[in-house]
């Protein structure tokens, strides 16, 4: 028994790594791309906001290719599924070095390191809600803290890739280091949906002594034996892709709560990602100066992860008035993002909004957990995945547009601080419909 919980604990690690690689790379991905958006913008001579929505419907084009990553698992085991995905959004990178259009280079992000951009996070995130019944927020807050890590070293690496190599040697560089999720998801240990083998092949013989064979069937018969079984053929992939898809989770009431925080911090934050160097540009800071701040950002979420997922687990502070304070205080760095124009001030505003940001995912992944337990964690995050999308197809040119009209960044990052305060409406919900259910059993 002792081996056996020792498989389980390993194989959950795997999946803490797994999922912290995968993260580590979104963030080089989206940052390196915010950082690059100058450079693109004169490559192919594109205005800022249509550059910056093509790295939006990216990112957006991941979230909605987060739906296949049931039937995918389903189909291949999670094993498969990360090690291709790896390997896909390294080779991606690559090709996407040599484009020669924005749409060119906008579609093989899109469709090749789209979906593994999405899936993988999704697949470990699920298989370390089921492989750590307890201290599961330190695990989720070490994978996750990814993001954050990926987000110090992005900026920096990224614009010294930029200076040295131009934006094409960049992407190989960054194409090359991708592949290595390939290599991480191999060592994740087969689950069950990989070992069960499938006897459909092998038909039984029958034990009834008393049975005949039938001879001579008529060829009516026949040809409705095969109209049904090829009726057969299409109705049960279908069938199985609509229960792997699990869009019956949507209609639970409870996944709205949790799925408005993290719609609508998502969203933010990969907008913060794709402008926020842009923005410190426009205001007046040098492009090392601005990757500065998103440095000081990283560390801010990664410390705000680890130490919050510690606090969390040893019961030290309630999850919701948590949820409630980082919701506050990240929304607060954006509303007040026009009247930060010093040095130390952006420093500042970067590190608050990345740590209130870096609490609320963590948080957040408790909160799912706690509201539809281990089984539907699969299918509820790539359905909020989807809703991401969704929004960042909608609105992902307007923090561009704002510039383009107005030559500032400020009061579209104020704008992005009023959708993070929104998020507050997920709790709000699930309070006001507690204290019903409470008034109705009083």
């Amino acid at each position: 028994m002792g081996r056996v919980q020792a498989g389980h604990s390993h194989q959950g690690w795997y999946a803490v790594l797994c999922f912290f690689v995968s993260f580590v790379l979104w963030s080089w991905v989206l940052k390196a791309l915010g950082v690059m958006l100058p450079t693109l913008q004169e490559q192919f001579v594109a205005q800022t906001w249509l550059v910056g929505w093509m790295i939006a419907i990216i990112n957006a084009v991941s979230c909605v290719t987060g739906l296949l990553a049931t039937p995918l698992e389903a189909m291949f085991g999670t094993r498969t599924v990360v090690t291709i995905s790896g390997f896909m959004l390294g080779v991606s990178m690559i090709i996407a070095s040599f484009s020669t259009s924005i749409v060119m280079f906008t579609s093989i992000l899109a469709l090749a390191a789209g979906p593994a951009l999405s899936v993988v996070p999704i697949l470990t995130r699920a298989l370390i809600g089921r492989s750590f019944p307890t201290n599961y927020g330190i695990a989720a807050g070490i994978g996750g803290s990814g993001a954050p890590i990926g987000l110090i070293t992005a900026g920096p690496f990224a614009q010294l890739l930029l200076d040295t190599y131009g934006w094409r040697g960049a992407l190989l560089i960054l194409g090359g280091f991708a592949l290595h999720l390939g290599v991480c998801g191999a060592i994740l240990r087969s689950s069950s949906t990989d070992e069960t083998e499938t006897n459909s092949s092998y038909q039984p013989l029958s034990t009834d002594a008393n049975e005949e064979p039938r001879v001579g069937s008529s060829s009516a018969e026949e040809k409705g034996n095969l109209k049904q079984s090829s009726y057969n053929t299409f109705k049960d992939p279908l069938k199985s892709m609509v229960k792997h898809i699990g869009i019956s989770v949507c209609f639970q009431v409870s996944f709205w709560f949790t799925a408005v925080i993290l719609i609508l911090g998502r969203f933010v934050d990969d907008h913060w990602l794709i402008y926020y160097v842009s923005q410190a540009e426009a205001k007046g800071f040098s492009p090392y100066e601005a990757v500065t701040f998103t440095t000081a950002g990283g560390v801010g979420n990664v410390v705000s992860r680890i130490v919050f997922g510690f606090i969390v687990d040893r019961n030290l502070l309630n999850l919701r008035p948590a949820l409630v304070l980082m919701i506050v205080l990240s929304s607060s760095a954006l509303l007040i993002a026009p009247w930060l124009n010093t040095y130390w001030l952006m420093m500042a505003g970067s590190f608050v909004f990345c740590a209130g940001n870096g609490a609320i995912a963590l948080l957040n992944d408790l909160y799912t957990r706690e509201l539809l337990g281990t089984d539907l964690l699969v299918c509820a995050f790539a359905w909020m995945e989807t809703l991401t999308a969704i929004l960042g197809f909608s609105l992902g040119f307007y923090p561009g547009w704002m510039y383009d009209q107005s030559g500032s960044f400020d009061w579209a990052f104020f704008i992005l601080g009023c959708i993070s305060a929104l998020s507050l409406v997920g709790l709000l919900m699930e309070w006001v419909l507690s204290r019903c259910k409470y008034q109705q059993t009083a």
